[in-house]
């Protein structure tokens, strides 16, 4: 009958930071290409909006035509050009709005005016959320990569790391700031806050099987 004992308490599955390193860059190369056909799909939902509200807009051109009886016998050549001339300008008003309220949160009422807003920006917004979403792709040099896998070692070994002691072990902080980005972006790691403020950062439970912890376990006959 076989039995299983721990004799050693849980590794990393890739017990070099080389190792790790490498299983790193391949699930960052799946979170981008995600991210890719993620932005291709937004595209494609943002051009066929335009396309439908076109059609509309034309509709009811023609409607208005035939009932106020105005000089026209069909929609004038250049509506098509007044249409882009209004599209790039509602982007642009959506992208204001979105700069002057970046941190906007879901309220249960609105105004009017908020409602009526949200309806007239609703494609422009479809359209910039196209750079936003491009805005999640994530690379990372092969030092910093090193970096994060070292990291990564560390708090398997330490359970958790104090946000502060980051630095020491990454000096550069540009570096330190798309690693942690990175490493949190992809559900990696995860920080959180103590009752004295101090911010700590764990490994997320939901991060990839490859870089989950493994145990040795020995099987005697």
């Amino acid at each position: 009958m076989a039995v299983f004992r721990d004799k050693e308490p849980p590794k990393m599955r890739v017990r070099t930071a080389q190792g790790t390193a490498k299983v790193l860059r391949a699930h960052l190369a799946q979170h981008n290409r995600r991210v890719l056909a993620l932005a291709i799909a937004t595209l494609v939902a943002a051009l066929a909006a335009w396309a439908l509200l076109y059609i509309v807009c034309c509709w009811v051109l023609v409607l208005a035509i035939a009932i106020f009886d105005l000089p026209f016998a069909r929609v004038p050549r250049h509506f098509l050009l007044v249409y882009v001339v209004a599209a790039v300008c509602g982007i642009g008003l959506a992208w204001i709005d979105q700069r002057l309220t970046p941190n906007a949160r879901l309220r249960d009422s609105k105004t009017p005016w908020e409602i009526f807003m949200e309806l007239l920006l609703a494609v422009p917004n479809m359209t910039l959320a196209v750079g936003g979403t491009l805005g999640a792709w994530l690379s990372l040099s092969n030092e910093e990569l090193l970096g994060a896998a070292e990291l990564l070692h560390r708090l398997g070994e330490e359970k958790r790391v104090p946000m502060s002691g980051v630095r020491l072990q990454i000096p550069d902080p540009d570096a330190a700031v798309r690693i942690l980005f990175a490493l949190q972006m992809t559900q990696v790691i995860e920080a959180y806050r103590e009752e004295n403020n101090e911010f700590w950062l764990r490994l997320n439970a939901l991060r990839p099987r490859s870089l989950r912890m493994a145990r040795e376990d020995s099987t005697p006959a």
